[in-house]
This record gives C-alpha cells, structure tokens and sequence, in this order.
C-alpha cells in the first residue's frame, strides 16, 4: 500500500516537473509587441513601422517620420507619375495612413492589416552619399502584407522594402512633437518602395485603362499604388 502511494506520488511529482518545464518554455519565448516598441534603435525604429501597421495605429508615425521624410514608388511604378513633382512627404504619408487606418477618404478604410517584415532587421551604414553611417542606417528587408477593407476588398503586397533611418540628435524633428535632439532615438527619413507588382491583375476602371479601382480580390499591387489609392482615391 505505502509502495503504491510512493510511485504514484512520484509519478505526479514528475508530470508537475513537466508540465512546468513547458509552461516555461511557452512564457519565456518569443513573444509578439504588445505594446508599441521603443525606436530605441535602428531595427526597433522599423519594428515600431510595422507594429503601427498591424495595429492601424496612426501614433506611432506622428513621432517616427522626420521633418524631411519622403516615400520613393518602386521603379516603374505608373502610380507614382502624379508624385514626380508633389513627393509622398510626412504630411501626406500620415494623411495616406490615416484614411486607411481610420477612414474619411473615397477608398473604403481597413478592417484587417498583417504586415510580415524580416524575423530578423539587420541595419548596415547609410549606402547614399554624403551620409554619415554614425548617424544614418539603412534597412532592407522583405515584405509581406495583407489588407482586408471594409467593402470586402483584398490587397497583397509582397517584394522588399529599403528604410534609411536617422538618429535623433542629426534628425529634422517636427517641432510639434515637443521631442528634443536625442541620440537614444531614430527616425524614418526615407522609404524606398522595391514590391513587386503582377500588372496582368490590376483592376481596370470603366474606360478600360490601367486605374486605382477597387481591387479584384486578393490583388497583388506595389505598396506605392496601395498608398496613391489612399491619397487619391479610385481614379
């Protein structure tokens, strides 16, 4: 009798040991951001890029874009002709995600965004000329994005994305951010759209030209057409 209470004693002893072991395992590896991550760094500044994208936060890029920050469409891309002398600039770019995130432009607001950078950024000096690698870092990474709206509408986004970041105390920081000159911080100063787009599944307007229509579904564009839509609107 007391021999069987021993093993059966010892037997719980061991699958508490294990299930423990589990638990731990499950708390003490790599969780997903909460909470928006500090630009602390060059690679935590992009991290914060895209946890404002999947949580459709707008707040993020309020103190993450610089004063100078410009988005350059992919190369080829017709949807950046309109932007050849008026450029995606910080107040347009925040404009842009502001109507996808929220609403109030002609194309119909987000209910769904997954934004799926590299696992692992790796940020390396500052490949334009005249930048210092000090204070300027650049980041390619790949990108994968998903985006559902609300009149049903799917966009895919896939190919690379190159970010140049800039250190807090040689950034030009919008006064209105009440952020001081900090070396501790960085700040997005340019985004190099390089997505791939399968023109053969661009949507067609009613005349028959290549447009900015609601999309077939699950339509593959270039992350610079996806942002004109927004700042445009359907054309």
């Amino acid at each position: 009798m007391r021999a069987t209470f021993v093993r059966t004693l010892l037997v719980a002893v061991v699958a508490l040991a294990t299930f423990g072991c589990s638990v731990e395992h499950r708390v003490t590896g790599p969780l997903p951001w909460r909470t928006p991550p500090a630009a602390d760094s060059p690679t935590n500044a992009i991290r914060l890029f895209e946890w404002g994208w999947d949580h459709r936060d707008l707040a993020p890029f309020e103190n993450l874009l610089a004063t100078d920050f410009r988005f350059v469409f992919a190369l080829g891309d017709s949807a950046g002709n309109p932007f050849q002398d008026v450029p995606i600039d910080r107040e347009a770019m925040i404009g842009c995600l502001g109507r996808l995130f929220v609403g109030g432009g002609l194309a119909s607001p987000a209910t769904s965004i997954s934004l799926t950078l590299d696992p692992a950024l790796k940020a390396g000096p500052d490949s334009r000329g005249g930048k210092n690698g000090i204070w300027h870092k650049e980041i390619l990474t790949s990108v994968d994005l998903a985006i559902v709206t609300e009149d049903g509408a799917e966009y895919r986004v896939m190919g690379n994305a190159r970010f140049f970041v800039v250190r807090g105390d040689s950034a030009l920081i919008p006064p209105e951010s009440g952020v001081g000159r900090d070396s501790t911080r960085w700040y997005l100063e340019r985004w190099n759209d390089e997505t791939l787009q399968d023109a053969a599944a661009m949507a067609l307007d009613p005349a028959g030209r290549r447009g900015l229509l609601a999309p077939l579904p699950s339509q593959p564009v270039t992350w610079g057409r996806l942002l004109a839509l927004y700042y445009w609107g359907p054309r």
